[in-house]
């Protein structure tokens, strides 16, 4: 087959309209370089960087000002000077990003340092995808749950975190993303950070949360505290003299469940202790019987207290 030829056949395989027999062409033109010839196609590394060299040159020549796709220039230039397509894919051809994600589990709190120096700290039941190595341009990570992100300042390459259709960009700042299936908030502890979705744009200012409403599309930005928004990163609960209302208020946000109490009177007992590293069951187990309560789940994330059982359980 004539070099004109196949140069045809190459550029329409690239644009996606080869026909069956010319993509099988192509194809097993590739499959000798990479399989059946693969020693062949670079005598040595040192012709291996020439050969990308002449190629770079060659393709200098060719294009001109306005000339469009160098992507297809490129590929036919490699063909001419017998490279083989795939040597010129290897060079040229769109580069295969590898993803690493890491996930906890129930009660697992873990941070990650990424290639970046940014840091993520995961909360439990979340996992993070993300690169192992950013792009020149930008750097972007997928979260599912909730992570709280300290990211290097890098004004070339900003910093994008997606959320169930929620993005949140920054070029450096401390954020927390909490994502379930119905709802994502982004608070921001310090910086600054373009936070879209649902056809809004919101640039938060510190202290401040916006929270996406994904079941009726409903946006809302509020103040916040960053030391009760972010006391899930502690292992640590302390009491003294604490209401039960106020105690169940942190557990709520630390360990994302809600928690009932069968009766109003139940708000004021007070209650004093101090858990380290301990599980919300374990929790709940210390601060029931100390008040003579006890608590059962209702349905997953939703628990009831009460002083004795249920009329259905009785």
């Amino acid at each position: 087959m004539k070099d004109k030829t196949f140069k045809k056949i190459l550029s329409r395989y690239i644009n996606g309209t080869a026909s069956e027999g010319e993509k099988n062409i192509v194809e097993d033109f590739n499959r000798y370089f990479t399989e059946e010839n693969k020693a062949n196609v670079f005598d040595s590394v040192q012709h291996k960087k020439q050969v990308q060299s002449d190629i770079y040159k060659s393709i200098k020549r060719k294009i001109t000002a306005k000339q469009a796709n160098w992507y297809r220039i490129a590929a036919s230039i490699a063909v001419t000077l017998g490279v083989g397509f795939s040597a010129w894919y290897s060079f040229y051809g769109p580069q295969k990003v590898l993803y690493t994600t890491i996930a906890t589990s129930e009660n697992e709190i873990k941070t990650i340092v990424l290639t970046d120096s940014s840091t993520v700290t995961l909360n439990h039941n979340s996992s993070l995808s993300f690169p192992q190595k950013f792009k020149s341009n930008k750097r972007e990570v997928t979260l599912r749950g909730e992570a709280f992100f300290k990211i290097s300042k890098d004004k070339n390459r900003p910093f994008t975190v997606a959320a169930n259709n929620v993005t949140t960009t920054v070029l450096g700042t401390k954020f927390n993303v909490d994502m379930t299936a119905h709802k994502v908030s982004v608070s921001l502890v310090e910086g600054s950070v373009d936070v879209r979705g649902l056809g809004t744009s919101k640039v938060l200012k510190p202290k401040e949360q916006i929270e996406f409403n994904l079941t009726d599309s409903v946006v809302q930005t509020q103040m916040f505290d960053p030391k009760t928004t972010l006391l899930w990163m502690t292992n640590n609960l302390s009491f003294n003299n604490d209401r039960l209302l106020d105690i169940i208020k942190v557990l709520e946000n630390k360990f994302k469940v809600a928690i009932k109490l069968q009766e109003p009177d139940l708000n004021e007992v007070r209650i004093t202790g101090t858990f380290k590293g301990q599980s919300l069951t374990s929790i709940l187990l210390a601060v029931t019987n100390t008040a003579n309560l006890k608590f059962k789940k209702t349905t997953k994330n939703q628990i009831l207290i009460f002083k004795t059982l249920p009329i259905d359980e009785k």
